[in-house]
C-alpha cells in the first residue's frame, strides 16, 4: 500500500484554473487522467496541502471513484503578507484566523492545513521566509481546529517554525527543512508525524541541462544533502516519518513525485512498512 501524504493537486497542470466551480469537462477529465497515474502506480490514498482555487474538492469525487482515498483541507491559510498567497485564504490574527476557518470548515474540509513560515531560500542557504505568525495567534488557530474535530497539517521550515508548531500541537509538519536535533528531540517526544518532502529539492538539483531550474542544482543538491542527513538520523532516533511528494511543486510531476520521494527515503533508510503504517495513520486524521 502506497500513500503519498503531500500533494498539491492544483498546481503542475492545473496551477492556472482560477476555481473548482469553474472547471469544466475537460478538466475534469484531465484530473481522470492524473487519477489513473497514481492508481497505476499502486497509490491508494493521497493527502492533499490545497491551493487558491480549491479543486480539491473535485479531484476527492474524482479519486473516490476510482477507488482512491483522498483528503484536502481545500484551501490553506496562511499570514497575510507572507508566503501562502497561490494556496489559500489569508489571514491577519488568530482572531480572523478562527473566522476564515469557520467559513472554510462550511466547504467541509478533511482537515486544516496552516503556513506558518515561507519556502527556503535559492539565493541564500539555509534562510527560509519568516515565521507568520505569533505562537498565541497560531495556538488558537490550532485549537479551534482540533475543537472542530479537525487535524491540522502545518507547513513550517527552520527550526524556530518547527518549534512552535510542535508547541501548538501540529498533528503533522510538513517539510522541516534546516531542523536540528532539538526539534528531532521534540518531534520524538510529541508523536508528531513529519513528512519531509525530499523530492522539490532532490529532483531540482538532477534536473537536465535544458531546466530553467538548472542555475539552482547547486543549491538544491546542498539541501537535499542537508535534508536527507537529518531524515536518517530521525528515523534512527524513532521519529514518525511519512511519505510526502509535494506532487505539483516545480519538477515533482503529480502521479511519478510519489515515486521519487519512495525512492529518496528508502534510501535514507526508511522501509514501505513503515512508510504504509505511518502513512495511514496521517490519512485516518
Amino acid at each position: 500500500m502506497l500513500i503519498d501524504c503531500h500533494i498539491h493537486c492544483g498546481l503542475g497542470q492545473f496551477k492556472n484554473f482560477s476555481s473548482a466551480e469553474r472547471l469544466d469537462t475537460t478538466a475534469v477529465e484531465k484530473m481522470k487522467a492524473v487519477i489513473q497515474v497514481y492508481h497505476k502506480n499502486g497509490v491508494d490514498a493521497i493527502r492533499d496541502g490545497g491551493d487558491r482555487s480549491g479543486i480539491g474538492v473535485i479531484f476527492r469525487d474524482v479519486a473516490k471513484d476510482a477507488g482512491i482515498v483522498f483528503k484536502t483541507p481545500i484551501r490553506a491559510l496562511f499570514k497575510k503578507g507572507h508566503y501562502g498567497d497561490f494556496l489559500g485564504d489569508a489571514v491577519e490574527t488568530g482572531i480572523d484566523g478562527k473566522i476564515k476557518m469557520d467559513a472554510l470548515i462550511k466547504e467541509k474540509p478533511d482537515f486544516i492545513k496552516i503556513i506558518l513560515t515561507g519556502i527556503m531560500s535559492f539565493t541564500d542557504f539555509g534562510s527560509s521566509g519568516p515565521v507568520g505568525f505569533s505562537k498565541s495567534d497560531f495556538s488558537q488557530m490550532v485549537d479551534h481546529a482540533h475543537q472542530n474535530g479537525l487535524s491540522v497539517m502545518v507547513h513550517a521550515n527552520t527550526p524556530a517554525g518547527i518549534m512552535i508548531a510542535l508547541e501548538a500541537g501540529a498533528d503533522t509538519i510538513e517539510h522541516g527543512y534546516g531542523i536540528d536535533d532539538d526539534c528531532l528531540y521534540a518531534m520524538r517526544e510529541s508523536g508528531v508525524i513529519w513528512v519531509p518532502t525530499l523530492a522539490p529539492f532532490a529532483n531540482i538539483a538532477r534536473c537536465d541541462d535544458n531546466s530553467p531550474m538548472k542555475k539552482y542544482k547547486k543549491v538544491s543538491e546542498a539541501y537535499f544533502k542537508q535534508h536527507r542527513l537529518m531524515v536518517k538520523k530521525a528515523h534512527k532516533m524513532g521519529v514518525n516519518i511519512a511519505l510526502g511528494s509535494d506532487s505539483g511543486a516545480t519538477l515533482v510531476p503529480l502521479g511519478q513525485g510519489t515515486l521519487d520521494e519512495l525512492r529518496y527515503l528508502l534510501d535514507c533508510g526508511v522501509t514501505k512498512e513503515e512508510l504504509e503504517e505511518i502513512g495511514k495513520r496521517v490519512i485516518a486524521l
